[in-house]
């Protein structure tokens, strides 16, 4: 599907060119006709990006809030991002190294490294606040925004109905 028939079917769906006096399943732009069950899966996948996108900068407005509000210029609970970026990389390699979703032990090893990175993630910013580096409204902040922002990753990550989710 290239690009070009990709936003014929987005026109279609802003649209919707239908005649009075017949109900029909299609709608039609011009010679392009797109099934209305096609069109709706393709909003329910539109409206799940935006979700995502507001949640993520959401969770990335807590964790900006956990550097600024409690002691300014303190950027330790920036960390985190490490482990953002980090935490799906072994997921992803699994997948495209296992054919059709099977499990296998290198899968097992990806959840379980997952799973560290995780657990790293909301254990960094209550080490930090034990030692004084960071305030605890810091590490509160924090980890309000790993659970956005995990919830999100785990979410986009489990959308399909594959044993483990897509995955990416």
């Amino acid at each position: 599907m290239t690009i070009i028939n990709s936003t014929f079917k987005i026109f279609a769906t802003l649209t919707k060119q239908t005649s009075s006096h017949e109900t029909t399943n299609y709608t039609s732009v011009s010679h392009l006709r797109v099934d209305k069950g096609e069109i709706n899966k393709h909003n329910g996948h539109l409206k799940g990006l935006i979700i995502c996108a507001f949640l993520t900068c959401m969770g990335l407005t807590f964790l900006i809030l956990a550097c600024a509000v409690p002691t300014p210029k303190i950027f330790y609970p920036f960390f985190v991002l490490l482990f953002y970026a980090l935490s799906v990389l072994p997921v992803f390699i699994a997948k495209r190294t296992v054919p059709n979703g099977e499990t296998n032990p290198k899968t097992e090893f990806a959840l379980f490294l997952t799973a560290g990175m995780v657990l790293s993630a909301f254990a960094l910013p209550i080490v930090l606040a034990h030692s004084s580096v960071i305030t605890w409204t810091a590490c509160t902040l924090t980890i309000i925004s790993n659970l956005i922002n995990y919830g999100t990753i785990f979410g986009y990550a489990m959308r399909d109905e594959e044993p483990y989710g897509s995955m990416f």
